[in-house]
């Protein structure tokens, strides 16, 4: 297919694209905002073009399935809207208009911590800047990263993977987090042992931490009273501040408004806790803004003492 005619398919990859992502013709028109005629029309057009098959349509209610083809096609363009991404941003910059976009993808509990201060400052010395954010767990975060939806990831436990550049790591020590008038809150540091019988808030199944803190109480011979799980480390970090119980996290916090709460270091625990890593897909062409992201973290993670 020549050039030209790859360039007049592009409304119909645009429109592949999000049907792929949202798994069916329905989510992805509303995503788009047009009839799901036209999204079925579109993917159609772009089958006939190819000659091949994108998705099967024989799950039922199951959703839809990508081809082999797809998958293919999928992939490819993930480095098609990239390259578009910086184009735009380069020619941005050509006029001097000093706009374009940082598409970023980050776990929850930095974007209330590391975040807000990052791009405040991003904000102020690059005005005409647009910043999209996206709040989700590691492994979409790398999904998006493959998809190309966003430029940079940031949080903890990335897959060591070939595709996966890590830009900046920074390794944080472990703390037990109380309210202020906690007995705990007076102490430096602790062990596991000073925290039998503690009422402890607890992430929840779906973060890895979860998994680590079990099996670290389990080893040390530690029984506590779970009072709350959560997958929201913004809402228990505010359970603990009222006094429900204590909590475990990595890392002192950064955020601009300081809560009313006591760090107390863990010592000799049976794990190293996981670095947070800047991360984007190795071999793509960074966009301008996602590089002086980068910048940032790298400078941050340098001057941060844990």
């Amino acid at each position: 297919m020549p050039p030209s005619t790859i360039l007049g398919r592009l409304p119909g990859l645009r429109h592949f694209i999000e049907v792929a992502q949202q798994g069916s013709f329905r989510a992805a028109a509303d995503k788009l905002h047009v009839a799901p005629s036209a999204v079925s029309k579109q993917i159609k057009n772009l089958e006939l073009a190819l000659d091949v098959e994108l998705f099967r349509r024989d799950r039922g209610r199951g959703g839809l399935e990508v081809t082999e083809a797809g998958e293919i096609l999928l992939f490819r363009c993930a480095s098609v809207v990239n390259e578009l991404t910086i184009a735009q941003d380069e020619i941005d910059q050509l006029h001097g208009l000093h706009r374009g976009q940082l598409r970023l993808g980050v776990n929850e509990v930095l974007a209330s911590d590391l975040l807000p201060g990052i791009l405040r400052d991003m904000s102020y010395n690059h005005p005409g800047l647009k910043f999209h954010i996206v709040v989700e767990n590691t492994r979409e975060i790398v999904q998006r990263l493959q998809t190309g939806d966003i430029d940079i990831g940031l949080g903890y436990n990335f897959p060591p993977s070939p595709d996966i550049e890590t830009l900046a790591t920074l390794r944080r020590r472990t703390y037990a987090i109380t309210a202020l008038d906690h007995p705990m809150a007076r102490l430096r540091d602790v062990r596991l042992e000073d925290i039998d019988g503690e009422r402890v808030i607890f992430p929840d199944s779906s973060i890895a931490m979860r998994e680590m803190l079990e099996k670290a109480l389990a080893q040390a011979g530690v029984q506590v009273r779970e009072v709350m799980s959560t997958n929201s480390f913004t809402l228990l970090r505010q359970m603990v501040e009222s006094g429900m119980g204590i909590g475990i996290v990595f890392g002192r916090f950064l955020q601009t408004r300081r809560e009313r709460i006591a760090f107390v270091e863990v010592n000799e625990l049976p794990f190293a806790s996981p670095p947070v890593a800047c991360c984007r897909m190795a071999g793509r062409t960074p966009t301008v803004s996602s590089e002086a992201f980068a910048a940032a973290i790298k400078t941050i993670f340098v001057n941060y003492g844990g």
